[in-house]
């Protein structure tokens, strides 16, 4: 996280100054009790360390990463995405064969980040031993929520930090939003 903080203060982005104070440990268990799934060590860390920003999720520029359009939440707001996905399940089960998946949202999905409908989950299930977990990606088509997209929310937070860094997002204070820089590699436009 200092990474990234860093990497928006240099850039003059409103995001690092934005964010929430983190939960603390009861408060972590208190979630971590609604959600009925552990979380892991490293969503304790990034929520611990922040709750999202203090405007919330729809707060536009304070919110953002830069990386893409990607937009923090708080733990509260991703059980409330995370129900409100699943309040849409039909049929109501998840299946325990992923070929006759039919669009549910799995109860140990959990979202981190969001974007226009779309948003990266860590799968909770999948969590290591370690305290990491896979980190995919429920597109507006969810149609590839399978494949890991990051191996953990740590691999993700390097890669934003790293693009940032590189310069192939900057901070526009003229627009108050993110830019990218034309031609982007392969792997930054994995990111977004």
């Amino acid at each position: 996280m200092d990474r990234i903080e860093d990497a928006w203060r240099a850039q003059g982005a409103p995001t690092a100054d934005s964010l929430a104070p983190g939960l603390t440990a009861d408060e972590l268990d208190a979630y971590e009790a609604e959600l009925g799934y552990p979380l892991p060590a490293e969503l304790r860390r990034w929520w611990g360390r922040h709750d999202g920003t203090t405007g919330g999720v729809w707060s536009g520029s304070p919110s953002a990463v830069g990386v893409g359009q990607w937009h923090l939440m708080s733990l509260g707001e991703a059980l409330k995405w995370r129900a409100d996905l699943m309040a849409e399940n039909d049929p109501p089960e998840f299946p325990e064969d992923a070929d006759v998946w039919e669009g549910q949202w799995a109860p140990w999905w959990l979202p981190i980040v969001h974007y226009d409908g779309a948003v990266l989950f860590l799968d909770l299930k999948a969590a290591t031993a370690d305290g990491d977990a896979p980190v995919h990606l429920w597109a507006k088509i969810p149609d590839d929520v399978f494949s890991v997209r990051f191996a953990s929310l740590g691999d993700l937070v390097d890669r934003w930090s790293r693009a940032l860094e590189e310069g192939y997002f900057r901070w526009s204070a003229e627009t108050a939003e993110w830019i990218a820089r034309d031609g982007l590699p392969l792997d930054v436009l994995r990111l977004i």
